[in-house]
């Protein structure tokens, strides 16, 4: 079995083994639901040759947050998010322009990739201190790219540099997986609603791009991560 049917397998299945514990707690236990905007950074990874880092890019979250627990302080977290991340390279590639032959030169491309994503953790929280409760999350997501869009500045080996914007969907992949880790507090407004503040990383599993190089040849290959700043209110 490879490693990408391994880990669906082993996603799947914990959400199989604890989806009947949820089920039947939630008759004494509470469910949390509740909303959330979250600010981002995020950067890319490349892993062709030729291709580099070239900073961080500000990006934004909004969500739904539901949490199931089936414990007292133990719940199952989950939701949908709309993640909107941006990142940056610059490589080495060969364009075609209209009315003459191939141009050799550096592109620095700033990708802006919409993805909705479905997060699957388990939320472990402290009892409460004062109004405060604390808590800390690990687990899997899955995002789905709704749309992929680049700024491409292009500097050919001779001649001037020019922008222009792209539409690149069709050279991202459609799936991006992820570790997810985040800690954060929780502030008790009374029995019920809640105010909460955390910081989580997502680290993405799978290559993100989906396209060859024109120059090289090569399949373009690169990691998308984040940490975002969570704010949000539970009801």
């Amino acid at each position: 079995m490879s490693k990408k049917n391994l880990f669906y397998t082993l996603s799947l299945a914990g959400v199989l083994l604890f989806f009947p514990v949820f089920l039947s707690a939630q008759k004494e236990l509470p469910v949390k639901l509740g909303l959330k905007i979250a600010p981002n950074i995020a950067w890319m990874n490349p892993s062709t040759k030729n291709y580099s880092y070239n900073g961080t890019r500000v990006g934004a979250t909004v969500g739904f947050v539901s949490d199931f627990y089936f414990a007292e302080r133990y719940a199952f977290s989950t939701g949908l998010n709309f993640a909107f991340l941006n990142g940056r390279l610059t490589y080495a590639d060969s364009l075609l322009v209209p009315g003459s032959a191939k141009m050799n030169g550096t592109v620095d491309r700033k990708y802006n990739i919409i993805y909705i994503e479905i997060p699957m953790m388990i939320k472990m929280q402290t009892k409460q201190f004062g109004d405060f409760s604390f808590f800390g999350q690990i687990g899997f997501g899955t995002g789905f790219r709704l749309r992929a869009t680049a700024n491409d500045e292009y500097a050919p080996d001779q001649g001037n540099s020019w922008t222009e914007k792209n539409s690149i969907t069709e050279q991202t992949t459609l799936i991006r997986e992820s570790i997810l880790i985040g800690l954060g507090s929780e502030y008790h407004l009374d029995q019920s609603s809640r105010i909460f503040l955390g910081l989580s990383y997502s680290n993405a599993l799978n290559n993100v791009l989906h396209w060859k190089n024109s120059k090289s040849g090569l399949n373009e290959k690169s990691m998308l991560n984040y940490v975002e700043l969570n704010i949000g209110f539970l009801f």
